[in-house]
């Protein structure tokens, strides 16, 4: 009787506070959370809360990394939320952080005996339908650019590694980007965001110049921001040093591990004994939760490859083909994705980034099997997430506020640019018919999102080029052709079709000659286009 009796979410949990007249309690909170930690340790265990949460309230705990889908809906904005729901799943009151004293008085006045709630239902969410033009897009972005300190958006620095890889794929194609990218990767690798001891990014910076981090490290932001450097070609030391921070502190044996704490003891400030950079460390590591999620563990798939063609170090390959290995145990025989082991199954950003990661190992490695599970995880989305526009983030179902579809832009992004280069591999137009699908839901979505829909503009602006398809009959060639500056080019391992140590550049209905030349190939790719 000395904790509160909290279970995951579930219709059993909503069934069981109809039957007994009771509110909801719901806390989402992550492992990576420094004021989820202080809740935990300062406020939940106040003999009264526990009184009130035991004797008055359902209550339910939910991880924002196990179930997003919920975190998308209910959250407060930040974490850790938490909001008093009804029976039915509909808010009636939701707050962030609160200590014993404001959140005792919450809960009696949410379950006082008799006490009768006022609420309106939430209304289905109307989808815009209309796609927004790439080029409004573009100028959201040019609007949204610090041109001070780099990065996008004002106060808070997040990397917003989607505008960023976006701008990349422009500046490779010849278009002016007016020094955004240079500034705001320059920005990112220096002390502040980066860890210039350990190796890899914070998850953000409070501060507009990138310094006064928060402190957790994910998993999914710092693969995105491997894969961004890599692509980029900038600033090997940081490729190198966050490719080595994820070996070092999140492999497992089974994949790569969700993230690491935020841990303000740990990374100390000593005026006396700075490490490199101005940073100091107490002893030890902070916690590092061991869940392996399959999404980001397709991220990070992706970016090792990325990493293993810019630095010549095969040994990264290898770990994304182990981690790959492991991802697949996820997927079942239908293609269904599961977040976690035993986790929820079928979200649409893990169907989209297993498919991805799967596409960029059958491309790596030349192996059929992998564009085969990236095609099952395909079939499922189309069959099972498919909108009138765009896919939507879980299966139908549920209570409250998870009975309404969402069409996250992000996602759908993915999805269609893992669609779209499979279609190259495979010149399947199922292939194709997926990614013009996601790519209308995205650029519907885009009015939403401000500078945020790059990746929606990206992927249109790629489905607008004929897929080219390098096959590369040797490793040498494959890897200096992941490096170079094509952004629309699909690099293909294989034994046969052009000479050992060759390449060949082919469009759905031409192939040109075989080249040595990594210049020459990029030559006739844009030819074929």
């Amino acid at each position: 009787m000395n904790e509160i009796p909290w279970q995951p979410w579930s219709d059993a949990a909503f069934e069981r506070a109809r039957r007994e007249n009771r509110p909801v309690l719901l806390h989402i909170g992550a492992t990576w959370c420094h004021w989820c930690h202080v809740m935990d340790v300062g406020t939940y265990p106040h003999p009264e809360v526990i009184r009130l949460a035991r004797d008055r309230f359902v209550c339910i705990r939910v991880d924002t990394d196990h179930r997003p889908d919920i975190n998308e809906r209910y959250n407060q904005g930040g974490w850790p939320t938490c909001c008093i729901l009804d029976a039915d799943g509909e808010v009636l009151v939701g707050r962030l952080y609160m200590p014993a004293q404001e959140l005792i008085p919450l809960l009696e006045s949410t379950s006082t005996p008799g006490q009768r709630w006022v609420i309106g239902k939430a209304e289905p969410e109307v989808m815009p339908t209309a796609p927004v033009e790439v080029d409004a897009v573009w100028a959201q972005v040019k609007k949204g650019f610090d041109p001070w300190h780099g990065g996008f958006g004002e106060l808070e620095k997040f990397p917003h590694t989607g505008t960023c890889e976006w701008i990349l794929d422009r500046k490779q194609r010849g278009l002016d980007d007016a020094g955004m990218l240079d500034k705001t990767l320059d920005a990112m690798a220096a002390p502040g965001l980066y860890d210039p001891v350990d190796g890899a990014f914070f998850r953000y910076a409070t501060r507009d110049d990138w310094q006064v981090p928060h402190y957790e490290k994910l998993l999914d932001d710092n693969a995105r921001l491997l894969r961004l450097y890599a692509r980029a070609g900038v600033h090997d030391e940081v490729v190198a040093g966050t490719a080595t921070w994820l070996l070092r502190h999140l492999w497992t044996s089974e994949g790569l591990a969700g993230s690491m704490d935020a841990s303000e003891e740990f990374y100390c400030r000593d005026d006396h004994e700075l490490g490199p950079g101005g940073w100091g460390r107490a002893e030890g590591h902070p916690g590092v939760d061991r869940a392996v999620y399959a999404g980001w563990n397709g991220l990070a798939i992706t970016a090792l490859l990325r990493a293993s063609a810019r630095l010549g170090r095969p040994g990264l390959a290898g770990v994304a083909r182990m981690a790959m290995a492991e991802v697949a145990t996820l997927v079942d025989g239908e293609g269904a994705v599961s977040r976690l082991a035993g986790g929820a199954r079928g979200l649409l950003d893990d169907q989209a980034l297993v498919a991805e990661a799967a596409v960029a190992c059958g491309a790596w490695t030349g192996d059929d099997a992998w564009l085969g599970l990236a095609d099952r995880c395909l079939r499922w989305t189309e069959a099972n997430l498919k909108l009138s526009s765009g896919y939507r983030d879980v299966v139908e179902g549920g209570v409250g506020a998870m009975r309404q579809a969402r069409r996250p832009l992000l996602a759908n992004a993915a999805l269609g640019e893992a669609a779209w280069r499979l279609f190259a591999l495979s010149g399947a137009e199922a292939h194709r018919a997926i990614a013009e699908h996601a790519r209308d839901g995205a650029l519907a979505e885009a009015v939403r999102y401000g500078f945020m829909a790059a990746p929606a503009a990206a992927l249109a602006e790629r489905m607008a080029r004929r897929p080219v398809v390098a096959k590369c009959n040797g490793v040498t060639m494959r890897d200096a052709l992941w490096n170079a500056p094509d952004p629309d080019l699909v690099v293909r391992l294989v034994t046969e079709g052009t000479p050992p140590g060759t390449a060949l550049a082919c469009s759905p209905s031409a192939c040109a000659r075989p080249s040595t030349s990594v210049a020459e190939v990029l030559q006739h790719a844009a030819s074929l286009r």
